[in-house]
């Protein structure tokens, strides 16, 4: 449960069991788990000196061995414009990972990560430039929320999972970290407003429906013919369009629930009334909203569409009876938007999935949680 660096065991992570476990090696009291978890959580204490159910003496042994929080905060960008607020954080190793709060009316938005840097290659998005440095551990998930919601404005409305890296390459960590930040005596966040979103990796969909995870699930969709979809999301090579939808509908079927769409208009590239007929037919069958987003990428050979175009697509989505929003830019110009998250890392560029067959992945670099 802790980064190698460190020496002392971080705590923040863990869940009631684990905690459990915790006190009981150090002939702890169990009932003083539940302690811990409430303090690390719903009071959101940074140490141990602010837990005075326990004696004094207790706290100091635990502070001699333990941990609860291992961020630093690098920087904070607030936009002038709309208030959307983007952080970089330093992990324990001295990695760095950036996370947004964005605010639209009464909706604020946590924007959280799950790696750092993503192995996906995406190619309008930022992080996918990055490549792949390790997962996220449950605890530095958890501890985004934390600090955010120490700095926001307002409470978070919605949690989503579409900062930095793939989630569902990560699920083992991002499902632990969003059953801590919706247990009742945890964050106390509501269950359906935590949103795991996916570029589209069919074995973590499908393995959501299996557990019937209580989360919303949001797919980057992005293209609705596969030779362009392959373009711009290699994703697509190992699990194309037809199975990706077969997969979205298995999630269905077994959840009940209906699933987003997230689909970046690209000027020229998808915005088309084909592709708009397209997205109609692709999703007849599935119960869904489709969030249509302007390209945010700043490589000229991904612009966003016109205003014009943008209400066209909308438009014809509208009237053909399919639940549509356009997601304006927010933060665009402190580069917070969606796709834009990018953080400098030391050290050799990160791994990226080779995708060279329909029948094969490159091997994707994983570092267990310890």
């Amino acid at each position: 449960m802790q980064p190698n660096n460190l020496t002392k065991t971080v705590l923040l992570g863990m869940s009631r069991s684990e905690l459990e476990q915790f006190v009981a090696a150090r002939g702890i009291e169990k009932y003083r788990a539940d302690q811990l978890f409430k303090g690390m959580y719903a009071q959101a204490l940074e140490n141990f000196d602010g837990l005075t159910t326990l004696s004094k003496k207790m706290r100091n042994e635990l502070q001699q061995t333990a941990q609860i929080r291992t961020f630093k905060t690098l920087q904070a960008t607030k936009s002038q414009k709309d208030g959307t607020t983007k952080f970089l954080w330093e992990l324990s190793d001295g990695k760095t990972i950036e996370s947004v709060i964005i605010y639209e009316g009464r909706r604020v938005t946590f924007c959280i990560s799950s790696q750092v840097g993503c192995a996906l290659d995406c190619k309008f998005c930022a992080t996918g430039k990055m490549g792949f440095l390790r997962n996220l551990t449950s605890g530095e998930i958890v501890e985004q929320v934390l600090l955010m919601k120490e700095r926001a404005e307002r409470p978070p409305t919605n949690i989503v999972f579409m900062g930095m890296g793939e989630p569902l390459l990560n699920l083992r960590n991002v499902l632990k970290a969003s059953e801590i930040i919706a247990d009742p005596a945890g964050l106390s966040f509501a269950r359906k407003k935590i949103t795991i979103s996916t570029s589209g990796v069919i074995p973590g969909i499908k393995k959501m429906a299996d557990i019937n995870a209580p989360w919303s699930l949001a797919i980057s969709l992005n293209a609705v013919f596969e030779e362009k979809r392959r373009e711009i999301m290699p994703v697509s090579i190992q699990y194309p369009l037809h199975e990706l939808m077969k997969a979205i509908e298995y999630y269905v079927r077994r959840t009940g629930k209906r699933v987003t769409f997230e689909y970046i208009l690209i000027g020229g590239v998808n915005d088309g009334e084909a592709d708009a007929k397209r997205i109609i037919k692709m999703t007849a069958r599935i119960p869904c909203k489709i969030n249509l987003i302007p390209c945010n990428s700043t490589d000229p050979d991904f612009p966003p569409p016109t205003g014009e175009q943008i209400v066209r697509f909308n438009n014809y989505l509208l009237d053909n009876r399919k639940t549509s929003t356009v997601r304006m830019r927010k933060g665009w110009e402190i580069q917070a938007a969606c796709g834009q998250l990018y953080s400098e890392n030391r050290g050799k560029a990160g791994a990226k999935i080779s995708f060279k067959s329909t029948n094969s992945i490159g091997k994707l670099p994983h570092k267990k949680e310890t």
